[in-house]
């Protein structure tokens, strides 16, 4: 195994070679708030050094949540909570993540952390459960959520433009010639899901083309076996498909080229979120495309704001969407 070095303690949180040393020496050219992130990454890492310097709690401290899911999300909730992390450092704050397994979520148990603690704010990274999110708006701490929202949570969320994003996916298969156009993924599974399905309703209706419940896959696991099956049992076929995520749009692609189709002179495949499945599959899968990095700095942008203006309205933040075409879709021959 690499031994770790002081320099990918430095670039793990984009900070000087010498603000590290400094930190872990405990000496004065930097601020506590600094030391104490870079012995925090220093444990994480597993680095050696002489533990003389004691840990001071401040006021900075801020916890993030999210599921054990969620964070296993490497390629999509990853880039955010890299993101976010930068975001919060180089702002002077200190970012806790709290993971929830499934257990906490179904007896509605809050994390030990994040109750004894005190927060300074809370963000809370895509769906979890609207009792849990409940609790945990419930301890009266500032709070930004990140790729979810529901009407009855009142509080500031940062979000994709998920209805609109799925609207001009759709169009881009209308204007290739398609009109019976499918559509996969699990709409009760997240609100995103909900709205890229409203999107894909939105866009059949402007260009008054039916939406064909035989070919309207509105509840599906994301699992290949799952969606196989629904796929064999389908009575006719669509010339294109919408996929609410790339992970479905991985799957279905796969089970096409199962088939012996060719993509995309047989069938044309868009999906929603630029993830590692859209970009390896063959051929490569067109998507819209949020910027996740971005997402992440207007998270912490959102926080620091609220904490300035803790009376100020809720806001709602949606990041638009690109179309990145790539070779999964055609024009109908």
């Amino acid at each position: 195994m690499k031994k770790v070095t002081m320099q990918d303690i430095a670039d793990a949180l984009q900070i000087s070679k010498n603000s590290v040393s400094q930190a872990l020496g405990n000496k004065n050219g930097v601020g506590e708030q600094t030391k104490r992130l870079v012995l925090q990454k220093a444990d994480e890492m597993g680095y050696q050094y002489k533990k003389d310097v004691v840990y001071t709690p401040t006021d900075n401290q801020f916890a993030l949540v999210a599921t054990e899911f969620a964070l296993s999300q490497k390629s999509f909730f990853g880039e955010i909570c890299l993101s976010l992390e930068q975001e919060m450092t180089a702002r002077g704050f200190y970012l806790t993540t709290l993971a929830v397994g499934p257990e906490a979520i179904a007896t509605n148990r809050l994390p030990r952390e994040l109750e004894e603690k005190n927060w300074r704010g809370i963000f809370i990274l895509s769906h979890i459960s609207d009792v849990f999110v409940k609790q945990i708006l419930e301890l009266g701490v500032p709070t930004v959520m990140i790729d979810h929202h529901d009407p009855h949570l009142g509080t500031d969320t940062i979000l994709s433009q998920n209805k609109d994003g799925a609207f001009v996916a759709v169009e881009h298969l209308i204007t290739l010639g398609h009109e019976r156009i499918g559509f996969v993924g699990d709409v009760d599974f997240s609100p995103s899901y909900e709205e890229r399905f409203e999107g894909y309703c939105k866009a059949m209706r402007h260009y008054q083309l039916p939406v064909n419940s035989h070919y309207t896959i509105t509840s599906i696991k994301e699992e290949q076996a799952a969606l196989f099956q629904a796929l064999e049992g389908l009575e006719e076929w669509p010339s294109a498909w919408f996929c609410v995520n790339s992970g479905l749009g991985f799957i279905l692609n796969s089970y096409f080229q199962s088939k012996g189709f060719a993509i995309p002179e047989q069938v044309s495949i868009v999906c929603f979120d630029n993830t590692e499945f859209a970009i390896l599959a063959q051929p490569p899968l067109t998507t819209m495309c949020t910027d996740l990095r971005f997402m992440g700095r207007k998270a912490a942008e959102t926080m620091e704001w609220r904490l300035r203006n803790p009376s100020a309205p809720i806001v709602n933040v949606a990041i638009g969407t690109e179309l990145v075409l790539r070779e999964s879709t055609g024009r109908l021959i």
